[in-house]
């Protein structure tokens, strides 16, 4: 009888483990895109400058290019996923780089401000 119960109690627990990382393991995660901002330069100069900018602050920091675009990808404080797309683009006053964020969580403001100040830009004059 004791090692029945025994059997029972170690079933129950291993279920409510399982239980609770698998529920965390389906929730799916809320993924938008948050705000952009063009600035000027090249894909290649703006993405220099977030490597750099970004290299301390955020570990793992990966990049890749596809097709046009450039995206630099990391984690946040341990804590907010995200993904900057850089696409150039050609314009009247020479050549500008879109910066966009795609994040998890909702997003951080606190990231984002970080990343307009690496660009040098306050990010008013472009539609969030």
């Amino acid at each position: 009888m004791r090692h029945s119960l025994g059997k029972v109690c170690a079933g129950v627990l291993l279920l409510a483990a399982a239980g609770c990382t698998l529920d965390s393991f389906l929730n799916r995660q809320v993924v938008v895109w948050g705000p952009k901002v063009v600035v000027p330069g090249t894909v290649d100069e703006v993405s220099a400058k977030l490597r750099d900018g970004l290299s301390e602050a955020v570990w793992p920091l990966r990049t890749n290019r596809k097709g046009p675009d450039y995206r630099i990808a990391g984690i946040w404080k341990s804590s907010t996923a995200f993904c900057l797309h850089l696409k150039q683009m050609n314009d009247t006053d020479g050549v500008k780089t879109r910066v966009r964020i795609h994040w998890d969580r909702g997003g951080n403001q606190e990231l984002w401000q970080l990343i307009l100040k690496i660009l040098n830009t306050s990010g008013d004059d472009n539609p969030l």
